[in-house]
């Protein structure tokens, strides 16, 4: 009788042992599955990092110079169309078999339910944001937009908190992250006695800027419920479809706009509609007159800079934003985003042959600190 209930014993806890193993392997999925998409976070800002020296280069070699929404919509275009295509090639390599399945078709449909109301609402956060940020810029200095814009390092785990019903929801080691990177990018920003220190007080472009600073939180925040939820592939496709169709449509209205005689609305809006004109009835009489082909760097620059723009700068990092926050929780993630300044430093002293002075170096190491906390704090919370 003993030794039967002691190899009955033996049985039961034979078959408990899988279980604890297969845990340990999940937890170490987890932590592996979470430092991926940390590594994949970090080539965002990287590839934003580009974006200022590219379009620099472009309007250095056009002439005429592309007003900056016409810019915007087209490589929204050529995000959507490549985002579009790779979503459309991937759904082709599913196993119908399995897919025609009836619960697979029914999970199948619910998702694409979800993945295009994200498309649409993150979409549209990230064309209100971006088209808020280029009317702040006609009256606040490019430098301290910047600084405006990286306030997201505080709102989005603020947002997510209030999301929470709960401050204490963030980590104490996160909230001390935010402050160390903001104070990186603050103290970067006053490398070189910039433009920022010569303006006081709130203006209204400065509030405009701060909008588009919600703006972009809110889609980094929104977007950490949504892409544990759908691919990665296919939320990216429809939300660029989603800024594209916004961009034509804003572009249509501000002809529009430029073409009408009188016009009631603020004065920069007539301004950018009849920036827009010119510009097309510029190219369509370049088009007309052969001397558009002539040119060897202006279109040429116009062209490589959309292309380059839609495929790198918006294209992947929407895709990564989406693999990437599938993994890692908003917070942490938007303070990965504050790495953008480090690689917009990289790329001036490459391609521009600026160098950061002292402050600058200070910022970026602060900035490093903090990125350094959130890897290792390994917290799965928000």
């Amino acid at each position: 009788k003993f030794d039967t209930e002691s190899l009955a014993d033996d049985e039961r806890i034979s078959k408990l042992r899988p279980a604890t193993v297969t845990d340990n392997e999940l937890q170490q999925s987890t932590i592996g599955q979470r430092t991926l998409g940390i590594l994949v976070l970090l080539t965002v800002p990287l590839a934003w990092g580009t974006y200022t020296p590219v379009v620099k280069y472009m309007y250095e070699k056009m002439d005429p110079s592309m007003p900056g929404f016409v810019f915007s919509a087209g490589y929204y275009i050529v995000a959507a169309v490549s985002l579009t295509v790779l979503s459309q090639l991937q759904a082709k390599n599913v196993d119908q078999e399995v897919l025609n399945a009836p619960n697979n078709l029914q999970i199948e449909e619910e998702n694409n339910k979800i993945t295009t109301r994200g498309g649409w609402e993150l979409g549209s956060y990230l064309f209100i944001g971006n088209g808020l940020q280029v009317v702040g810029l006609q009256t606040v200095p490019a430098d301290r937009a910047a600084f405006l814009v990286q306030l997201t390092t505080v709102i989005v785990p603020l947002l997510s908190a209030f999301a929470a019903g709960n401050l204490s929801a963030i980590p104490l080691q996160t909230w001390a992250a935010c402050i160390i990177a903001f104070s990186g990018v603050v103290i970067m920003g006053a490398d070189g006695n910039s433009a920022t220190d010569q303006q006081n007080g709130l203006s209204q472009g400065d509030a405009l800027i701060l909008l588009a600073a919600v703006a972009y939180s809110m889609h980094v925040v929104r977007l950490g419920e949504y892409a544990p939820r759908t691919t990665a592939i296919k939320l990216a496709a429809s939300k660029a479809t989603t800024e594209a169709f916004l961009s034509i449509a804003l572009v249509a209205a501000l002809v529009f706009v430029g073409s009408s005689a009188q016009s009631s609305l603020p004065e920069f809006v007539n301004k950018i509609g009849h920036e827009v004109v010119d510009y097309y009835n510029a190219i369509s009489s370049a088009v007309m007159n052969g001397s558009v082909l002539g040119s060897d760097t202006s279109i040429g620059a116009s062209a490589a800079a959309i292309l380059w723009t839609g495929w790198i700068t918006c294209a992947y990092t929407i895709f990564a934003q989406s693999f990437g926050q599938s993994r890692v929780n908003p917070t942490d993630s938007n303070l990965i985003y504050t790495t953008q300044p480090l690689f917009s430093s990289l790329f001036a002293y490459v391609l521009l042959g600026e160098l950061l002075g002292v402050y600058g170096y200070i910022g970026a190491a602060l900035i490093g600190i903090a990125l350094w906390l959130v890897s290792s704090s390994g917290d799965e919370s928000l």
